[in-house]
């Protein structure tokens, strides 16, 4: 049995899998099993994955009817067979120490979700999220962390504790953000171990393929957030996605009427961003 399962959704991404899955068997780190999932692609995605199937046996292929990219995630939750598992999309690229890295945060700060530094690739430039010598530490409490521009987060670049996610830790209702709630819940419950370390290329000219569809509203998370019983910082990261809907949809009206008083976390979290910016732009020059 391995020790960490990669989990793999996969639709319509012929142009960027090869390479997704190359990422993942160039790992320093070789006690895995990478589970691709095929939500019913129509293009030439599953003949390429069936491929490298032949060749390496940790690989392992499953075909489903489309449900989505949450429906596929929870299928591989279901399918693994390890202790460790970390999501990974099907157009990004795990740098070859990723796998070492969340491992040894695991190992040297003994928690159950670790997390480390990121690329962005917009096609033409190479950008870290953050500028940082390497650095290691653990986060009690990640969400207000992220609000302070003290820690980040992204698929791939995160490995959690099975035992954790439970068998079905994505809402299949949703088909945009759908990574909010699942975070929402996660990141308040438990203490997180992060290192600066880049683990990780996020293609940027694949994701701006895809638009924002209007239509939509009742499978983004932005439309179904429930405040009732979240922390205060809960409620603030929950005031980001009010402010992006507020951007995206030209909402303001139809979400002041859902969420009524919750509808100004927005505000608080827009002020607090800029307090925190200016905050750390005042501790730099000091520096």
């Amino acid at each position: 049995m391995s020790n960490i399962s990669v989990i793999i959704p996969l639709y319509n991404k012929e142009k960027a899998i090869s390479n997704t899955i190359q990422s993942v068997l160039n790992q320093t780190y070789t006690d895995f099993e990478l589970i691709i999932i095929d939500d019913g692609s129509t293009d030439k995605s599953s003949t390429i994955a069936k491929e490298y199937v032949k060749v390496d046996q940790r690989i392992k292929y499953y075909r489903k009817d489309n449900g989505g990219v949450s429906s596929a995630r929870n299928l591989g939750v279901q399918l693994s067979q390890s202790q460790w598992i970390t999501f990974l999309d099907a157009d990004d690229e795990l740098l070859p120490n990723n796998l070492e890295v969340l491992t040894n945060l695991i190992s040297k700060f003994k928690v159950q979700i670790a997390t480390a530094n990121f690329y962005t690739f917009d096609g033409k430039q190479k950008t870290p999220r953050i500028n940082d010598s390497h650095n290691e530490k653990v986060i009690d409490n990640f969400i207000k962390a992220m609000i302070k521009k003290e820690a980040y987060f992204g698929p791939g670049a995160t490995i959690f504790n099975k035992s954790i996610l439970g068998e079905k830790p994505y809402n299949e209702n949703l088909s945009r953000y759908e990574d909010a709630e699942f975070e929402l819940n996660l990141f308040n419950r438990y203490p997180i171990a992060i290192s600066t370390t880049p683990v990780i290329i996020y293609h940027r000219e694949f994701a701006e393929l895809s638009k924002t569809r209007h239509d939509f509203k009742e499978k983004d998370f932005i439309f179904n957030m429930n405040f009732k019983n979240k922390s205060f910082w809960q409620k603030i990261k929950m005031g980001e996605y009010i402010r992006e809907g507020i951007t995206t949809y030209k909402e303001t009206k139809l979400l002041k009427e859902k969420y009524g008083i919750n509808f100004y976390y927005g505000y608080i979290y827009q002020n607090l961003v800029r307090y925190y910016n200016l905050l750390n732009k005042v501790r730099n020059k000091i520096r």
